[in-house]
């Protein structure tokens, strides 16, 4: 009996030395018990690992966190789409010295006449030119006006060749009054640049269409003419076939009810190209 323990404690002593002669990091990482199963054996059974967080952190490499993947929103109703047209008319300031502002201030000026006085020169200041900026509906109603002339004119055998070629499209102004935009005297004037539609008593009968001038001060005495602030409408128009005062509606697109003055029965055929506000 006593040769059997003396065996197992010179097996113990040994296994002690060995690890205690390992580096202190293996002894670190490994934790090891002895469990005596016999008298004249010795069993080395390596510990479990903790179940303690600060444990495991310490032997295993923490994991990279993910970076959170941005969800897809939708685009905004207000953003403009660069496969989608606006729906709304807008406005491009043309600043003074731009060639379309020089072209279209010498149209506006040498239209000018009084025809009382003979005086050809605009006496009055151009303050600010717009370029309107018509949306792709308005222009596509526009041309199938175009169309819807230049085929009458093929059906019909039209001897007038201006509506068979482009719907007889000439230039035209209309001249249109400011309403204020607040109550009390500094309100200040807001103009619009879409056309209006009214009724003109002529020959007798109430016609109902875009009043177009040929002259911008036939158009400016057309709103009640006077001196202030004023907003000018540069436009395309597709006359059609032009009837007199006394002619039929039916038979004709618009109406010239002398003066320069046309009247245009479809609000679709005038298309504003120009913005034009002066003060007289």
């Amino acid at each position: 009996m006593a040769t059997g323990w003396v065996r197992s404690l010179q097996c113990k002593s040994n296994v002690l030395d060995d690890v205690a002669s390992t580096p202190k990091k293996i002894q670190s990482r490994v934790s090891l018990s002895c469990t005596t199963i016999s008298k004249e054996s010795i069993f080395i059974v390596p510990k479990h690992p903790s179940n303690n967080p600060k444990s495991q952190s310490s032997t295993h490499k923490p994991r990279r966190k993910r970076k959170p993947v941005p969800m897809p929103f939708p685009p905004s109703p207000l953003a403009p789409s660069r496969h989608s047209s606006s729906s709304f008319l807008s406005l491009t300031e043309l600043p003074a010295g731009h060639s379309s502002r020089q072209v279209v201030e010498i149209i506006f000026n040498s239209s000018w006449s009084s025809g009382m006085t003979g005086d050809t020169q605009f006496a009055g200041k151009i303050e600010m030119m717009f370029r309107v900026h018509n949306p792709a509906r308005t222009v596509a109603r526009f041309e199938e006006c175009r169309n819807a002339v230049r085929a009458r004119a093929h059906f019909s055998k039209s001897t007038d060749s201006r509506c068979a070629a482009d719907g007889n499209e000439m230039m035209r102004f209309h001249c249109r009054t400011g309403t204020c935009s607040g109550s009390g005297t500094d309100s200040e004037p807001v103009y619009d640049a879409g056309v209006a539609m009214c009724a003109v008593a002529s020959a007798g009968r109430i016609l109902h269409g875009v009043r177009t001038y040929t002259k911008s001060w036939e158009a400016h005495e057309s709103a009640g003419g006077g001196s202030g602030r004023w907003a000018m409408l540069v436009c395309r128009v597709i006359a059609g076939r032009v009837g007199s005062a006394s002619e039929p509606i039916g038979h004709c697109d618009s109406v010239s009810i002398g003066k320069g003055e046309l009247v245009v029965f479809d609000q679709r055929a005038v298309l504003p190209c120009f913005l034009i506000i002066y003060k007289v």
